[in-house]
């Protein structure tokens, strides 16, 4: 009988419940003593059945869904395009992505920040749409190759060096060899 539980409900101890969330219950005056009334005279049928519903929480297993963790970037691929004529970049940037997707903790706090795109340089997007991310590249060259073009990679500002990666709503990946200057999308081979 406990999943079956009726709740009567007095209309006018709705109504009084209405008005006292409005702050006008306190108020003086006929409308007061109509209230008052209006309570002390409720009968049989000023009452509703509601049907009381019992609500169990979400499994753990909901709540920790893989898939849901894992949106903040595309599933990792055998490779992407355009191609990249630097195996230390291919190299960085596939194991970037990887971590991202499967949730590994990043080096810098800044790693997964909201990306504002104050420069304009992706599409214009809702706030929080972009996610940045620090490319770690080693000892890689400070130019790189990438489809036709040869782009200087600018020199590292700090420990962080230059080069992000930007992932545009857990789906887009954006490579910027250059600290927000070029942007260059990258699309995942499976």
């Amino acid at each position: 009988m406990r999943g079956n539980k009726k709740i009567r409900l007095s209309a006018a101890a709705a109504f009084a419940f209405y008005l006292l969330s409005f702050g006008l219950a306190g108020a003086r005056g006929a409308g007061s003593a109509a209230l008052n009334s209006l309570i002390d005279t409720a009968g049989p049928s000023n009452y509703v059945e509601i049907a009381a519903e019992r609500v169990s929480p979400p499994a753990a297993s909901a709540v920790l869904a893989p898939d849901l963790v894992r949106a903040a970037a595309p599933k990792p691929g055998k490779d992407f395009l355009p191609v990249v004529q630097d195996q230390a970049r291919i190299k960085a940037i596939m194991k970037l992505i990887s971590d991202i997707y499967n949730g590994v903790h990043l080096p810098y706090s800044q790693d997964g920040a909201t990306f504002s795109n104050k420069e304009g340089g992706l599409p214009v997007q809702p706030k929080g749409f972009y996610k940045e991310y620090t490319l770690l590249t080693g000892n890689a060259p400070h130019t790189v190759t990438i489809g036709e073009t040869t782009y200087q990679v600018a020199p590292d500002l700090s420990a962080r060096g230059s080069e992000r990666i930007i992932i545009g709503g857990g789906e887009k990946i954006y490579y910027t060899p250059d600290h927000y200057k070029t942007y260059i999308q990258f699309i995942v081979v499976y």
